[in-house]
Order: structure tokens, then sequence, then C-alpha cells
């Protein structure tokens, strides 16, 4: 019998499939704040030089003791266009003649300047601390800060490599645990360059585990609660992005929320950790005892203790020669593909501070908006073709970064343009879930998934490069955030069609699903002795 029938006869839809898929939820809502939570932990609050005519009255008593605050920056720091205080430079001397309202503002273009060169004075009125107040990370190193996220979507591909050698579980649990300590540490680390390496291995660990959590959770459920499960993870990253706007909102300091989003992985690698390995995964690679084993645990945890002491070995599967699972040409298009699509969705995603002023208000819509997109994605997935959806959807996020270059910012509709962006590409990723995990077989199911992750981290990692640019030319980032997805279409044409069809187990299935031949022996060796199969 194929896997398919032995999972029914176990259990396909019992307790143990509920209680996975509410763990699988769980963990996939506290993933989707890591990379994203940079717009808060790293946001750059109004500053200027430091003045220490403010922190220091009793210098000049008899002159500053009655005057305000305003009239003391105007008199040390020179006044930028907007008339706010310039954020990098001062006046080497106190520029007293600056309080005469006589005075011309074309007079003080020529008053000598400096550079910060004690410091800054930051506003705390949004964020009581981050990275940036902390380490000083302005003006000449401001440019550190993208360096930083740099850094950490590099761990990403470091994730992948690791995703590849191993399997499903220990992944899972090791990660979990890497995550929430490190995520700790990372709290209260003293240095910037410390902060940096720690979130390289957090970035690893969640791409290991965002590789790993739905393959886990998909391959031990019915094919007829899979558009609702893939729906289901979708909503979940959502919430997790929801959540993030209400955390900061709640914790200002980044010490505070940094721990907020590590610690409840502590909690779930202990569920984690009694949670059995996947039985496709063991069955595919030719380990059919403890497959056997397994199973097992699934009926008695699904109240089937009679089907759990019938299952017996006739044979060990023969060994899966390593093949090709797609031709090339099929796997650089979906790897260009994945690429084109998170380079334009990251791009904005990690600039929010450019889409509204309230950066909590604008973090919450996006992932409320979400909501009725991937339930909409549901019925998407259940019963339309996966190419023209997908096609449809990928039009519609880069054209509306492109429109949203001629909408001004101060205006709703520029917000609005956003969240339809946002919206399309939230569909999008429900319905490339279900895409992807169809094209391959669950031999090299993970592998394939973590060399996709590969093209998609690879992108952020630009992405996060490309907003640079914009100090060249103000609408180029976007300008490439929005074509990069549409020319991309073209490689839909050499991906093949999967809508209704299940999860492939070997690789000669898929050659017979896909290449129209006669199809293969079936795999699994396990029986059911009650069954008489």
């Amino acid at each position: 019998m194929g896997f398919g029938d032995l999972l029914q006869h176990v259990g396909d839809t019992g307790k143990f499939q509920i209680f996975m898929i509410i763990l699988g939820s769980f963990l996939n809502m506290q993933l989707s704040p890591h990379d994203f939570m940079d717009n808060f932990v790293a946001a750059i609050p109004a500053h200027h030089c430091y003045v220490s005519l403010l922190d220091n009255l009793s210098s000049e008593a008899n002159i500053t003791m009655n005057m305000t605050t305003e009239a003391l920056l105007k008199v040390s720091i020179p006044m930028g266009p907007d008339q706010k205080p310039e954020p990098c430079h001062r006046f080497r001397q106190t520029q007293w003649q600056l309080l005469d309202p006589d005075v011309s503002p074309s007079n003080n273009t020529e008053l000598q300047t400096e550079p910060c060169l004690d410091g800054w004075t930051y506003d705390h009125s949004v964020f009581t601390s981050t990275i940036i107040t902390e380490w000083d990370l302005v003006c000449d190193y401001q440019s550190f800060k993208y360096l930083e996220q740099a850094i950490s979507l590099a761990g990403h591909l470091v994730g992948i490599a690791i995703n590849v050698i191993f399997g499903r579980k220990p992944l899972v649990v090791c990660c979990c645990l890497i995550y929430g300590l490190l995520g700790t540490c990372c709290a209260v680390v003293p240095t910037f360059a410390l902060f940096c390496a720690l979130r390289f291995i957090m970035s690893a660990s969640v791409t290991t585990l965002q590789c790993t959590v739905s393959i886990l959770v998909l391959e031990v459920i019915s094919l007829k609660w899979y558009p609702a499960v893939v729906a289901l993870f979708g909503l979940t990253l959502s919430t997790g992005h929801a959540l993030l706007g209400g955390l900061a909102y709640v914790f200002r300091d980044w010490h505070k929320l940094q721990l907020g989003i590590a610690l409840p992985f502590l909690l779930v690698s202990l569920f984690i950790w009694w949670v059995p390995e996947s039985v496709r995964w063991l069955m595919a690679t030719g380990r059919t005892k403890r497959a056997v084993k397994e199973l097992q645990r699934i009926a008695y945890f699904n109240g089937k203790k009679d089907v759990a002491q019938s299952l017996t070995i006739e044979e060990e599967l023969g060994t899966v020669k390593c093949m090709i699972i797609i031709e090339l040409t099929e796997c650089l298009s979906v790897f260009s593909h994945r690429f084109s699509l998170v380079f334009s969705f990251f791009g904005f995603m990690m600039d929010i501070e450019h889409f509204g002023k309230d950066m909590f208000l604008v973090q919450f819509l996006q992932g409320i908006t979400d909501f009725p997109c991937k339930v909409i994605a549901y019925f998407i997935v259940r019963h339309v073709k996966r190419r023209p959806s997908v096609a449809f959807l990928q039009f519609v996020l880069g054209s509306s970064i492109l429109v949203n270059i001629f909408v001004p910012k101060e205006h709703n509709m520029h917000l609005f343009i956003f969240l339809v962006g946002r919206a399309s590409f939230a569909a999008l990723t429900v319905t490339y879930m279900a895409f992807t995990n169809e094209l391959s077989p669950t031999i090299i199911r993970s592998t394939l998934q973590s060399s996709f992750g590969f093209a998609q981290k690879l992108s952020s990692i630009f992405s996060v490069l490309t907003l640079k640019t914009r100090d060249y030319f103000v609408h180029l980032p976007m300008i490439l955030c929005g074509t990069i997805p549409i020319v991309a279409l073209v490689f839909l044409c050499y991906l093949p069609e999967t809508f209704s069809h299940p999860l492939l187990d070997t690789i000669q299935e898929m050659e017979d699903k896909f290449r129209n031949k006669r199809p293969g022996e079936k795999q699994s060796k396990i029986l059911l002795e009650t069954t008489g199969c």
C-alpha cells in the first residue's frame, strides 16, 4: 500500500495531526518577526549633536539660566531646511548673535561647523532605546545599520546548508533552543560586533525552522486538509507580523523586545522534543524499522492501539538513487522566480518608515491586511491552477510598487497601494508554498526547499543593500523592486502545473506524474496484518 493509505490506517485526521498543526502554527507565528524586527530594534530616532549647554547650565549660568532649550539649540547647532537641528554637525563656537531677530539667515551660511565630536542626543519619545542609540550608529556610521541587516540575512544562507545535511525533527529541536538562548544573550550583548555575530547564527536557525516545520506537518496530514493547513500557516505568519507591531508598541526598549521574541522558543522546544520524526522521510531514506515505531506512536496517539500492534515489515525499502527531481531549466526557473518575489517584497518591507508616520500602526496593518487575502488564498489553492494564480498575484505586487512611486507619501493612497501590494504577496506566499511542495518528492523535499530558500535569502540581502541606492536616486530601489517580479513572470512558463496533485514520495512518482509515464512500483513495504494488504 502507498503511504497515503498507510497513514489513513494509523489516522491522518486525528488528535496527533491537530496537535502538530497547532504546534507548527504557533512556531510559524514566532518565526515571522525575526527579520522585520529590525524596523524597530534598529530604528533611527531624531538626533542632534550633544550640546554641553543643555546639560551643564552652571557653566554660563548668568546667560543660560532663563533660556529655553530651543534657543540653546539655535546658538549651538545649525538648522536644516526644515528648521530642525542638523543631525551631524554643530557650530565650532556658540553663536549668541543668532538670538538677535535682526540677524538674517543668509548671514549664517558661512559659520564654521564641525562633526559631533562629543556624541549625540536622541529623541526618546518613540523608542527609549534602539541599537542605533546604544552604539551611536548615525551620520558617518549610519551604513552600519544596513550592514547589520545584511549580516543577519547572510546567516540564512548557512541555515540552508545545514538543512540540506540533516533530517527533520533534530534540526527543529536544536534550532529552537539555539534561537531562544542566543536571542536572550543578544538582548544583553556589550558590543555591536557581537550583536551582529549572534544575529547571524539566529538567522541560520530561523531558516532551518522555516524550511522544516511546514514540511514536518504537511507530511503527516490528510490530502483533504492540505489547502487548509497551507492557508493556516500563511495566516500565522501574518499574525506574527501584526503581533510584532503590538510588541514593539509595548516594549519601546530594544532589549525587552528582543527578549519578548526569543524566550517563547525555549518553551516550544519542550513540545517539539516529543514530536516523532517524519515517517515519509524515514521511509523514503530506507529507515523502515524506525518508521514503524513512529507510525505506532501516531496510532496510539490517535486512539488506534489495535492498528499500532498490527504494523509489521515485509522487507526494507530499496536504496533510492540520487536523481534530479526536475529538469535543470525547471530548477533554475523556481530559483529565479523565488529570487524576484522576495527581492521586491523585502525591499519595501524593510523600510516601513517611508510608508507612514506611525510605524507601529503600519506594521500592525500589514499583518491584519493579510488575513482576508490568505483566506481567499485557501480557495485559490483549492480551486485554481497554480501557474495562472501565481502570475496574477505577482503582477499585482510589482505594479503596486511601481504605481506608488508617483503617489505623494503624505497621501493616504500611498499607504493603501502599499497594503494592496502587501496583500497580493500574502496570498502569493500561500499559493507558492503549495506549489513548491507539490513539485518536490519526500526524498529530497527538504533539500529542494532549502535550495529555493537560498534564492529567497540571497535576494533579501540584495534588497536591503539596494535601499542604500536611494542616496543616488531616490526612486531607484522601488523601480527595481517593482520591475523585477514582472519581468520574472517569464520563468513560470518552464514550471509544470501541479494543481490537485498529492505530495510525491519518490522521484519515480514525480517522473510518472509530470512526464506521463507508466506508474512505477509502490515504495512502501510496511504492512498491516489485520487488513491483509
